[in-house]
């Protein structure tokens, strides 16, 4: 298939590609946060120490998820071999479905100044609080597109959608932020991240069947209440000695009298206590360096922008380091590992992205109150779909894959199951132009469409419920009623439909 774009500048794009996929992350975005606080007249020193900061924990982070992503990935592979199955379709993680969203049409590149403005615009006009900074995830709205562009060789219409998917995480960014701020401490900051937000939408109705099952629903499992119940079995070290062992004895179940075995089943064991530990660590050293600049650049736009409320939109590995997180997904491992063997019908081995089921969970704390076993049993009700729109898109990623300029694909099918694959986005986005081509994708786009604006109006009309119901707090979903929804419109647009927000009625009163 011949790849084309209105917009093709040869080696220009292909040099500036170059550089977002060499620096990453970690280098990526300290340059772009310092830049923001220069331009809002942080103090240089302090900018240049937050930034550096920033860089090293997501250094960290990363160095984390990778030794484990390297441990568990082997040990998955084993237990599938003990059981003889044959699944064709390998997750090669969200690190590949970057680089094949990054390398498609030139689509990677373009997306990043087209959403730039277009999140600039939708700020002035008061559409979103949000202004996304997190240039370096825009690759996922590059992902959506780039299936869609190879489904349909329509360049724009694959931007479209790919631009749509970062419109809708404004809106979904904005409507969480208050809960994400109340559980993390994180004023000032939202979480518009194609990787965690579109599965924290999706809990939503599913946590509402959860919270009301006999003894899980009257029951509180919480890392506090965990380690009070069990003491030391409660500790998040020992919970990730135990996983890790357990999982390594799955792995070499056929094995068990060998000595080399129990070598690599206590070597997982403390890998899994040493992510327990370390993790939050890692994120605190992040949080380091982001707190002040946050706080700091939302007071100048404030104070410039009055009467309205502003959020710097970041990567949600600001929030893994929490242990509900964490001990979610050290739990999810292997019960996603057992359910590739035993659902019907499954093609997919799971890989790489094992390591990242901590954004998985990420946006889903505040909603279960920090709750492990309610998001843990959420998660499974999300992963018996994600297994079969992970292994019916492969195709079409693999295919994307192999027209992906510097990617090489080294097997017969990939996938990425968290790394957007098997998200509910993906059915939304990418399924409907694989079906049917130009005619499915105006479906999508036209779906996308729809829900962002009906949760943007939503969220004008009943902003303390909307805000309640992502996990925030009656108190804290007020605050932001009263900031962002009463007084006179922010931009253009109507910050509050139906009856005015007063700030003297009962806070059971002001929004009804």
């Amino acid at each position: 298939m011949t790849l084309t774009t209105p917009l093709q500048l040869g080696g220009v794009v292909q040099r500036i590609n170059d550089v977002i996929q060499g620096l990453g992350v970690e280098v990526l975005l300290p340059i772009i946060i310092l830049a923001i606080a220069l331009i809002f007249r942080v103090d240089l020193d302090q900018s240049i120490k937050s930034a550096v900061l920033i860089g090293v924990g997501f250094t960290g982070i990363f160095l984390v998820l990778g030794l484990f992503g390297e441990t568990i990935g082997s040990l998955a592979n084993q237990m599938v071999e003990v059981t003889g199955l044959q699944l064709s379709v390998v997750d090669v993680g969200w690190p590949a479905a970057a680089a094949i969203a990054l390398g498609i049409a030139e689509l990677g590149v373009w997306v990043i100044p087209i959403f730039v403005v277009v999140n600039l615009v939708l700020y002035t006009i008061g559409f979103t609080y949000t202004l996304n900074v997190d240039i370096w995830n825009y690759w996922h709205f590059a992902f959506f597109a780039g299936l869609v562009y190879f489904a349909t060789n329509d360049w724009v219409l694959a931007m479209a959608i790919g631009i749509m998917f970062g419109v809708s995480l404004l809106v979904v960014a904005d409507w969480f932020q208050p809960a994400i701020e109340e559980t993390f401490d994180t004023p000032g900051i939202s979480i518009p991240h194609g990787g965690s937000a579109p599965f924290a939408v999706a809990a939503i109705p599913i946590h509402e069947v959860v919270k009301r099952l006999p003894v899980v629903g009257s029951t509180t499992w919480d890392p506090d209440t965990i380690q009070d119940r069990m003491g030391l079995f409660g500790e998040p070290v020992i919970i990730g000695l135990v996983l890790g062992i357990l999982i390594g004895i799955g792995a070499h179940a056929n094995n068990l009298a060998s000595a080399d075995a129990w070598y690599t089943i206590l070597g997982a064991g403390i890998t899994f206590a040493a992510v327990m530990h370390i993790l939050p660590m890692m994120v605190g050293i992040l949080m380091e360096g982001l707190s002040p600049l946050a706080d700091q650049i939302r007071d100048f736009m404030t104070s410039r922008f009055e009467g309205r409320d502003m959020v710097i939109g970041l990567d949600s590995a600001i929030l893994i380091g929490h242990q509900s997180v964490i001990a979610a997904s050290l739990v999810a491992v292997p019960i996603a590992i057992i359910m590739s063997i035993i659902l019907p019908g499954n093609r997919v081995l799971w890989g790489v992205d094992l390591a990242t089921f901590p954004f998985f969970f990420a946006m889903m704390v505040p909603l279960m109150d920090g709750d492990v076993v309610k998001m843990v049993l959420s998660g499974i009700v999300l992963l018996v779909p994600m297994h079969y729109i992970a292994g019916h898109v492969a195709p079409l990623v693999t295919e994307a894959a192999a027209s992906s300029e510097g990617f090489e694909v080294e097997f017969e099918l990939i996938t990425a199951p968290i790394g957007d694959a098997g998200s509910p986005a993906t059915v939304m986005l990418a399924i409907p132009g694989q079906e049917l081509g130009a005619t499915g994708a105006m479906l999508s786009l036209a779906i996308i469409i729809l829900f962002t604006i009906g949760v943007w109006v939503a969220v004008r009309t009943w902003p303390k419920r909307m805000y309640m119901l992502a996990g925030a707090s009656e108190d804290k979903a007020m605050e932001h009623t009263e900031l962002r929804h009463s007084g006179s419109a922010a931009g253009i647009l109507p910050n509050k439909f139906g009856k005015a927000v007063d700030v003297e009625e009962p806070v059971e009163e002001a929004t009804e």
